[in-house]
């Protein structure tokens, strides 16, 4: 029986007023300035709907009454469940749980060298998080098994998975893997995890929402992921960055709902800051777990589902920097009531630790209960102006002071 974690009283960073601020700003960017989407047929179908549609630029402006109505079609609820029913993934407004997430590459405890992953490795990955009873998933990598063909690599995932667990997996929207993944998954009669991902700003390519258009047909769930980043593709403060994060999310879902009424969707983050000294994505930011925490709390506003892919670290080995890191993002998505925390496994960015979930599970075990039973203080009261600071100042010690500091 998989483990399930309740978080009654979620800390939030923008206070209720400042929550729809949020959301009304998203509305005048959805209406205004429109999403751009890389797909005829579905420019077509929102024109159809009452956007207005710019061919040219591949542009649809979507009026509020739209999107309000789409929101309104979401379940409140989402049940993912494994080829045993007793595996069952709960997104809701309490339920929190935890799995594991991939690598590009595969580090090995015993020399700390890096090397391709093998479907051996694929295999004893798949069957740990199997075993755990506090991963809600199975997860192997993202198309990057060495000793497989590159063309259907992710296929070979999807299959590894199904065949050594009998928890749900995540699929990858791309090299047209998606349609194989929804077929393993019919066959093994359980639910999986399909995201799409945001081409920022503002936009949706066609892969991606070709996913939706086959998630919808085989009626299942999508898991809608922001991947705005702030000072890159999204304004460089962390509360615009949330609006344009916002407006990607909303938009997909006005295409969803209308492609299928009351289809049941996931709201997702992945909106990574960049380190601005280096010009590489700063996975380990405290910024990052801010706009965790923001995600969580529009996911509630709205009454959807929320995940997140992470918690993620610039440590190249399994380290106190590692064990820092990963145990902020942590612990500030749990304290915040995201459903799926979707993350156990990584170092650097996407490096795979050979037998990482259990080292992680050092940090999560008695992280999980502090974090979700233990705090009970609100932080409702914190400034919205103190979240909004620049991400070119000094990231940890204000961070610090500003998440978890006293009210």
């Amino acid at each position: 029986m998989l483990k399930k974690f309740q978080c009654r009283n979620p800390i939030k960073l923008p206070t209720d007023d400042e929550m729809q601020e949020i959301h009304n700003q998203t509305l005048q960017v959805l209406e205004e300035v429109g999403l751009y989407f890389e797909d005829e047929d579905a420019l077509g179908i929102l024109e159809q709907n009452g956007c207005m549609i710019d061919k040219k630029k591949g542009l649809a402006r979507i009026p509020n009454a739209l999107v309000e109505k789409s929101i309104s079609q979401c379940p409140p609820s989402i049940t993912l469940r494994g080829q045993s029913h007793d595996n069952a993934v709960v997104l809701d407004r309490e339920t929190v749980q935890f799995g594991p997430c991939s690598g590009m590459r595969i580090m090995e405890i015993s020399s700390g060298k890096t090397r391709p992953s093998t479907a051996d490795d694929a295999i004893r990955t798949a069957r740990l998080a199997d075993a755990l009873d506090i991963m809600a998933g199975v997860n192997v990598g993202l198309g990057f098994i060495s000793d497989r063909p590159a063309d259907i690599n992710l296929v070979w995932n999807y299959a590894i998975c199904c065949r050594n667990s009998g928890k749900i997996f995540s699929l990858g929207s791309m090299e047209n893997s998606v349609k194989w993944g929804i077929r393993i998954a019919e066959v093994s009669e359980q639910d999986i995890i399909i995201p799409v991902s945001s081409t920022s700003p503002l936009g949706w390519r066609t892969e991606q929402i070709s996913t939706v258009k086959h998630a919808a047909k085989s009626n299942r769930p999508v898991t809608i992921q922001s991947m705005a980043s702030p000072g890159i593709t999204a304004p460089i403060t962390l509360s615009e960055t949330a609006v344009v994060m916002n407006a990607e999310i909303l938009g997909m879902l006005v295409l969803a709902q209308i492609l299928k009424p009351g289809m049941e969707v996931i709201y997702s983050c992945f909106t990574l800051p960049m380190d601005m000294r280096l010009g590489t994505l700063a996975s380990d930011s405290i910024e990052l777990a801010m706009l965790i925490v923001v995600s969580a709390q529009l996911s509630k506003f709205y009454g959807i589902g929320s995940m997140i892919w992470g918690p993620n670290t610039d440590s190249k080995a399994h380290d106190e920097q590692c064990g820092y890191e990963k145990a902020m993002q942590w612990l500030l998505a749990a304290q915040a009531g995201i459903n799926l925390i979707w993350g156990a496994g990584m170092i650097e960015n996407h490096t795979w630790m050979e037998l990482i979930p259990t080292a992680d599970l050092r940090i999560l075990k008695p992280l999980k209960k502090w974090a979700i039973f233990r705090v009970t203080t609100s932080c409702n009261h914190r400034r919205f102006k103190i979240f909004q600071r620049n991400i070119t100042s000094p990231r940890y010690p204000p961070g610090m002071i500003m998440i978890l500091g006293k009210n």
